[in-house]
């Protein structure tokens, strides 16, 4: 079974709303196979802290593979895939402006 979570990141909201540009965590435990969806991630920092994930971007080629103790910093705005290869710990922080 995959679980799958969507991110509102940080409970900002959706609707014209911008975020004040501080900058803010939140990790994630993810279970084997488990999926997380980020709809804006330009600029985000994701840090695997346990485990291993794989990270794949619509309309961008370019996939990721991160250990524990590896991070990606997005360089896309389009949204994010993190699925997690082994049962773990992501962190996720807000772009710092």
């Amino acid at each position: 079974m995959i679980t799958t979570h969507t991110l509102g990141f940080f409970g900002w909201l959706h609707r014209g709303v911008r975020p004040r540009p501080t900058p803010r965590t939140t990790s994630v435990r993810m279970k084997k196979n488990e999926l997380l969806s980020i709809a804006r991630p330009l600029g985000r920092r994701i840090d695997c802290l346990h485990g291993s994930i794989w990270i794949t971007q619509d309309g961008d080629s370019r996939d990721t593979v991160l250990s524990a103790g590896e991070h990606h910093v997005v360089d896309g705005s389009t949204r994010l895939i993190v699925q997690a290869l082994d049962a773990g710990v992501v962190q996720i922080a807000a772009c710092a402006a």
